[in-house]
Parts: structure tokens; C-alpha cells; sequence
């Protein structure tokens, strides 16, 4: 990855952050902590953790194309939880379906240019605002081997990384 690319630009890039959208309510103290990433450097990510060649999951058509695989999808539908706006419905049923630690720092992808980084815990909080496009976003714990995949009609999936 380039040393001289840039990071991290302002977070009300994502409209949904803002407080009429964001349910609970972002905090001053969580706002520094959830920390928009720039096109390239968010595509970079994405090149590295996700796929070489797709711009969005729901392009990838063949396992050669994903650096995500053996995807599980999981008993817990997240969709009728984010419909009755319960915040605390992702720290019940899927923060203990991994061995994140609160404080490891993640990405959440909306697609190959559009992303954050934040801590778990913040992801769990504000899942909600998080989920406001439900077309197959997927989180990354570079600690980690395992993936969480979002996907549209409220599904969960726990997958490998390469």
C-alpha cells in the first residue's frame, strides 16, 4: 500500500451519520472514533481483504473472484431488529459469534470505495446507521481470519479469509 496515500476523511461523507439518521445517537466521545475512509485508501483495503477485481460483493460471481470464503450463513436474521430500530439487538445475537475483542479496530465495507474504521464495540453500538445500505457489506478484523458478511434480507454470514 502506498506510504503517501491519504487515510481518513470527514465522517459526514456518509449523510446516515448525521443525527436524524443515526439511531442511537452518534456521541461526541464515539464520533473521533468512527473514521471515514478515503476512495483510495478504502479501495486499497478492499483490494487487500476483500476482492482483486469486484467493486461491490454482490458482483462477485465466481470464488476465485473473493478473498472471503466458506461463508456459514447463520440462524440470526438481523433485518427485523434493524426495522424496529434495536440497538442492542447486535450486541445479543452477534458479537459473541466471534472472539473480537471490543477495542480491535475493523472495517466495515459498503463496497470497494465506501467504508469506515472503528473499534467493534462502536460497530456493534451503532449497527443501525451502519446497516443503511443492506446490499452484502462485510466487516473485516484485520486480526482476524473470519468475516462477518451482511447481506440483503437481513442474512448473516460468518466466512474465512484468505
Amino acid at each position: 500500500m502506498e506510504k503517501n496515500i491519504n487515510k481518513y476523511e470527514a465522517l459526514e461523507k456518509f449523510y446516515y451519520f448525521e443525527n436524524e439518521y443515526c439511531d442511537p445517537k452518534l456521541t461526541n466521545i464515539d464520533k473521533p472514533e468512527i473514521k471515514a475512509l478515503t476512495d483510495d485508501y478504502c479501495a486499497a483495503l478492499w483490494h487487500e481483504y476483500v476482492s482483486e477485481n469486484k467493486r461491490h460483493l454482490m458482483l462477485v460471481n465466481n470464488p476465485e473472484e473473493s478473498k472471503v470464503k466458506n461463508e456459514i450463513k447463520k440462524e440470526y436474521n438481523w433485518l427485523k431488529d434493524w426495522n424496529d430500530s434495536s440497538p442492542e439487538a447486535f450486541n445479543e445475537n452477534v458479537k459473541n459469534l466471534l472472539d473480537w475483542k471490543d477495542d480491535d479496530s475493523v472495517i466495515f465495507f459498503w463496497n470497494k470505495t465506501s467504508g469506515i474504521e472503528s473499534k467493534w464495540a462502536l460497530i456493534c453500538k451503532y449497527w443501525i446507521s451502519f446497516l443503511y445500505e443492506d446490499e452484502a457489506n462485510i466487516i473485516i478484523n484485520p486480526k482476524s481470519r473470519k468475516a462477518i458478511i451482511l447481506s440483503t434480507n437481513g442474512n448473516l454470514s460468518i466466512a474465512d479469509r484468505l
